[in-house]
């Protein structure tokens, strides 16, 4: 029953740091959107304030990080916080704690 404990814990702590890495990953990508929007209005802005058979639209580009920038941001940030790294390094070292001494439990109850 303890290494299932143990395991729970460190399950807990390894997402609470992966979650928190994907936080600050989010505000980054959220203040880049931001920022390729408001520069798309300031070049429409002009075209607006023209009449409309002079409007000249202007093509949206994509997004501005891909998946793998994206998991890259992740890792980075993981690695770059203290907090989150250690989080993360103690949950993964609890679960496999928390493995061994179910292990062994179990192999002591065991006639």
């Amino acid at each position: 029953m303890v290494g299932i404990l143990i395991t729970t814990i460190g399950i807990l702590l390894l997402v609470l740091g992966l979650v928190g890495a994907s936080i600050e990953v989010y505000g980054q990508l959220l203040s880049a959107i931001v920022q390729q929007q408001v520069s798309a209005i300031r070049q429409q802005l002009p075209a607006i304030l023209q009449p409309e058979e002079q409007a000249t639209p202007v093509e949206e580009s994509g997004p501005p990080f891909s998946s793998t920038e994206i998991l890259r941001s992740l890792i980075e940030s993981l690695i770059g916080s203290p907090l989150w790294l250690t989080l993360a390094v103690v949950g993964v070292v609890l679960i496999y704690f928390g493995l061994y001494v179910a292990q062994r439990q179990r192999a002591e109850d065991r006639p």
